[in-house]
C-alpha cells in the first residue's frame, strides 16, 4: 500500500501535494507515489480529410506534447524538492499515460490514501475533473491536502451517523489508525433537527473505533457545523477532518450553501478526508 500525491505540474502547488503525502506516509509507514497523468498526446489528433488539415494536425499534436513535457518537468521538480533530504520513506515519481481521472481512480482503489491539492476544487484547475471523478462518480476516497502540510495532530470525524460519514469512517480507517488520536465532533442541536437514529450517537461509533483498536473523544461543535469544525481543527491542531461529501445533492448544496462546499472553500483547514 501507500499514499499517492496527484500532481499537476505547478511546482509551488505540486511541492505541498508531496509534502502533504510525505507527512502522512511517515505516519502510515507507507511508501509514497507522486503521480502525473497526462493523456496520449496523438489521442488529440483529429479526423483528417486534406493535406492542409494534415498539417494543422500535426502541429497541434506537437504543441500538446510540448506542452505536457513542461508539465511532467515542472511535476518532476515539485517533487525532488519536496523529497530532498528525506530518506525514511520510499518515494517514486511516475508518468502515467492516461487520463487523470481513470488514474486518479486506479491510485484511490488500492492506495491507502490520495492526495489531491487544494486547488482541486476549483474548476478551472487541471486535477478538478480527476478529484471529482474520483469522489462523485467513483465513490471512492479522497484527501485533500489542507493549507498546512504538518500531519501530526488528531484526526476530526464530523459524525452524524449518515450513509456519507459511514463511509468515509471505513474508507479512511487506515488513516485513522496511524494518526492514533481521534476526535468525535457532533452538534447535538443540529442532530436533533431529524428524527432520532441509535447510529448517530457518538458512543455507536466509539465503540466500533475501539473494536479496530482505536480510542476516541467526544468535542462538541459550536454554531453551524462548518464553522465550528474549522474552529475545532484549529483550536486542536488538527492534521485532518474526516466528513461524508454531499449530504444532499451539489445543486442544493451550490444554492443554500452546505457544510461540504464551506470546508472545501476555507481560507485556512486542514486536509479533508472525504467519500461520498
Amino acid at each position: 500500500m501507500s499514499v499517492v500525491a496527484m500532481l499537476q505540474g505547478t511546482v509551488e502547488t505540486d511541492r505541498a501535494t508531496v509534502e502533504t503525502a510525505l507527512s502522512l506516509a511517515r505516519r502510515m509507514n507507507v511508501p509514497v507515489r507522486a503521480l502525473c497523468a497526462l493523456p496520449d498526446p496523438n489521442s488529440a489528433m483529429m479526423v483528417i480529410a486534406t493535406p492542409e488539415a494534415a498539417g494543422l494536425t500535426g502541429v497541434a499534436t506537437q504543441s500538446i506534447f510540448d506542452m505536457q513535457e513542461e508539465v511532467l518537468a515542472n511535476a518532476r521538480e515539485a517533487f525532488l524538492a519536496a523529497k530532498q533530504g528525506v530518506d525514511d520513506i520510499t518515494c517514486e515519481f511516475k508518468h502515467e499515460v492516461n487520463t487523470v481521472e481513470r488514474a486518479a481512480a486506479n491510485a484511490a482503489a488500492l492506495a491507502d490514501a490520495v492526495i489531491f491539492p487544494r486547488t482541486a476544487t476549483d474548476a478551472s484547475q487541471p486535477l478538478n475533473i480527476g478529484f471529482d471523478h474520483v469522489l462523485m462518480d467513483a465513490h471512492l476516497p479522497v484527501v485533500l491536502a489542507g493549507t498546512s502540510t504538518d500531519m501530526s495532530g488528531p484526526a476530526i470525524i464530523a459524525w452524524d451517523g449518515s450513509n456519507g460519514a459511514a463511509r468515509a469512517v471505513r474508507f479512511h480507517l487506515p488513516l485513522l489508525r496511524a494518526i492514533g488520536d481521534v476526535i468525535i465532533a457532533q452538534n447535538t442541536d443540529d442532530l436533533n433537527k431529524d428524527p432520532e437514529r441509535e447510529i448517530a450517537a457518538p458512543e455507536a461509533l466509539s465503540d466500533w473505533l475501539l473494536l479496530q483498536g482505536i480510542s476516541s473523544r467526544l468535542m462538541e461543535i459550536e454554531g453551524e457545523v462548518a464553522s465550528g469544525l474549522l474552529a475545532m481543527a484549529k483550536g486542536t491542531n488538527a492534521s485532518m477532518i474526516l466528513a461524508g461529501a454531499y449530504g444532499h445533492s451539489r445543486l442544493a448544496e451550490r444554492i443554500f450553501g452546505g457544510t461540504t462546499r464551506r470546508l472545501l472553500n476555507a481560507e485556512h483547514a486542514p486536509a479533508l478526508a472525504l467519500a461520498h
